[in-house]
C-alpha cells in the first residue's frame, strides 16, 4: 500500500491519526497529518485487511484535514466506487465503518454532500459500537447540513448527543465534523448563541490547528451578521477572506466565510464591493458553494434584475444536481428579480418553490436575510394568499425575521493624530511597512510605533482588522 518510509513507522502514525478523529481522542497532530499527506499511496492490495485499510483511512484523513482535496479525491476514485471498495476485503465491521466515514468526510470537504451522505450511510450500517456510530453520524450530519437537509442533519446531531450522554467516555473531545455541522444548522436557524458556543469549542478543541481556528472565526463572523453587528463582522472576516489567514481554512469553510463577507457588505449597503469580493469565484461541482447565488443578491441591490436571471439560469438547468442549500436562496432571489420585471406568475412560482423547499428540509431562515424587506413581505403575503396551507409557515418565517436585532448605534471612530491618519490612509493596499515608511519619509520604527498606537485605539491586533474597522466607519471614503 505504501511505497515510502519504514512500514512500522507509517502504521504507527496511521493508527494515531485514525484514533484521533474519533470523539474519544484529541484532534490529530499537525505533524502526523503532514507526514501522511506527503506519502504516495501505491496500488491496492489484492485483499484489504485491517492494517492496509487503516493506512488508507489515515491517508484520506490527512489529505482532507490539510485541505489537499484533489489528492484525497484521486485516492478515493482509485479505491472506491458506488459506495464500496473496488478490491475485496476481510475487514472488521468497525474498520469498514470508520473507513467509509473517512471517505464521506473527503466528499463533504470537496462540496459533494450527496456522495458524502452515501458513504456516511454505509458507515452507519457497519458501525457496531457507540464510538463508530458517533463518528458515522457526525459525518452524516455534516453532509446533510451542507446539502441543506437540516431535518436529517438534526436527526444525526441528536443521535450524537444521545450517544454522548448514554455511553460514558464516547465524547471526551470535540468532534470537528460535528462542530462544522452545528455551524451550518445554527446559521440556518439564525441561532447566534449556538454559533458562539461552537466557536468556543473549536478554539479550545485544537488550539494549534489553524483550520479549527479559522472555522471558529468564520462562526463568529456569521454570528455578527445575524446580530447585525456589521463592524465586528467585518473585522472578523477581513483576515479570513483576504488577509494572512486566507489559506488557513478548508475550502468549504473559506467559501462559507466568503459568503458571509459578501452578505456583510450587502447589509452595509455596499453591493459593488460585494460583487468585487465574489469576482472570479467559480462554484465547485454540485454548487455546495454557489457564487452565482451570492452574486444575485448584489445584482438585485444594484437593480440589475435581468442579470440575476441570466447568471442563474445555468443553476436552474442543473435541476436535482444542484445543492439544495444554495438552490433555495437562489430561487428566492430570482423571485424578486421576476417581480421587479413585472413577471408576477414567475415570481410567485420561484418564491413558492424556494419557500417549500426550505420548509420541507428544515426551515432555514438565512435565504431571507439579504432580500429587500418590503419586497420580501409582499412575496410572503402573496404566498399565504395563493397557498392557504402555508399560512402558518409564512407567519413563522415573518415572526422569526422580526426577531433579528436591528443595528445598534455605531460608536464614533477613535481620534487619530494627523500622523496616524496619514499612516492609516496608507494601510489599505499591498504596500509593505517598509514601502509605507519610505513614502511617508519616516523610519520603519516610527511606522511600527504609530501602528501600535492605532491598533490600541481601534482595539484590534493587526493590519487587516484595522483596515476593516476604518472602512466600516467610512474613513477611506
Amino acid at each position: 500500500m505504501i511505497d515510502s518510509s519504514p512500514l512500522m513507522n507509517v502504521r504507527s502514525v496511521a493508527e494515531r491519526v485514525v484514533a484521533s478523529v474519533l470523539p474519544t481522542s484529541p484532534a490529530p497532530e499537525m505533524a502526523d497529518l503532514r507526514f501522511l499527506a506527503d506519502l504516495e499511496a501505491g496500488p491496492a492490495p489484492r485483499i484489504w485487511v485491517d492494517a492496509s485499510a487503516q493506512t488508507l483511512e489515515a491517508l484520506l484523513i490527512a489529505r482532507s484535514r490539510l485541505d489537499r482535496i484533489e489528492d484525497a479525491l484521486r485516492l478515493v476514485e482509485l479505491h472506491f466506487a458506488d459506495g464500496r471498495l473496488l478490491a475485496p476485503g476481510r475487514l472488521e465491521t468497525a474498520t469498514r465503518s470508520t473507513l467509509f466515514s473517512a471517505v464521506g468526510e473527503v466528499y463533504a470537504a470537496a462540496g459533494w454532500p450527496r456522495r458524502a451522505g452515501e458513504y456516511a450511510a454505509s458507515a452507519i450500517a457497519y458501525a457496531d459500537d457507540a464510538v463508530t456510530r458517533f463518528r458515522a453520524h457526525a459525518v452524516r450530519a455534516l453532509a446533510a447540513a451542507i446539502n441543506g437537509e437540516y431535518i436529517l442533519a438534526g436527526e444525526s446531531l441528536r443521535i450524537c448527543d444521545e450517544l454522548a450522554s448514554t455511553s460514558p467516555g464516547v465524547l471526551t473531545h470535540p468532534d470537528y465534523d460535528l462542530l462544522l455541522a452545528r455551524i451550518l444548522v445554527a446559521s440556518a436557524a439564525l441561532d447566534a448563541a449556538t454559533l458562539t458556543d461552537v466557536a468556543g469549542a473549536l478554539r479550545a478543541g485544537a488550539p494549534a490547528d489553524p483550520y479549527w481556528q479559522y472555522s471558529a472565526r468564520a462562526a463568529e463572523a456569521m454570528c455578527a451578521l445575524i446580530r447585525r453587528d456589521y463592524d465586528r463582522g467585518m473585522v472578523l472576516v477581513a483576515a479570513l477572506a483576504g488577509g494572512t489567514e486566507a489559506r488557513s481554512g478548508h475550502t468549504m469553510v473559506r467559501g462559507f466565510a466568503q459568503g458571509v463577507y459578501a452578505d456583510l457588505l450587502l447589509a452595509r449597503g455596499e453591493p459593488r464591493r460585494a460583487l468585487a469580493v465574489l469576482e472570479g469565484r467559480v462554484s465547485p461541482p454540485g454548487h455546495a458553494l454557489c457564487f452565482a447565488m451570492q452574486r444575485a443578491a448584489a445584482l438585485i441591490a444594484l437593480g440589475r434584475e435581468r442579470e440575476v436571471l441570466e447568471s442563474t439560469d445555468p443553476c436552474i438547468r442543473m435541476g436535482t444536481h444542484h445543492c439544495v442549500r444554495t438552490l433555495t436562496p437562489l430561487l428566492l432571489r430570482r423571485a424578486v428579480a421576476h417581480a421587479r420585471l413585472g413577471n408576477a406568475r414567475a415570481a410567485d412560482a420561484a418564491f413558492a418553490e424556494g419557500f417549500h423547499l426550505s420548509e420541507n428540509l428544515g426551515g432555514s431562515l438565512t435565504p431571507y436575510l439579504t432580500l429587500p424587506q418590503p419586497e420580501l413581505l409582499t412575496l410572503l403575503q402573496r404566498m399565504a394568499e395563493r397557498h392557504p396551507a402555508s399560512v402558518d409557515a409564512v407567519a413563522r418565517v415573518a415572526a422569526m425575521l422580526a426577531l433579528v436585532p436591528t443595528p445598534e448605534h455605531r460608536p464614533p471612530l477613535p481620534a487619530l493624530s494627523p500622523r496616524e491618519e496619514r499612516l492609516a490612509l496608507a494601510l489599505r493596499g499591498p504596500r509593505s511597512l517598509a514601502q509605507i515608511a519610505e513614502e511617508l519619509d519616516v523610519s520603519l520604527n516610527t511606522v511600527k510605533s504609530q501602528l501600535r498606537s492605532i491598533y490600541a485605539k481601534l482595539q484590534v491586533s493587526g493590519r487587516d482588522a484595522a483596515v476593516a474597522v476604518l472602512e466600516a466607519h467610512g474613513f477611506y471614503v
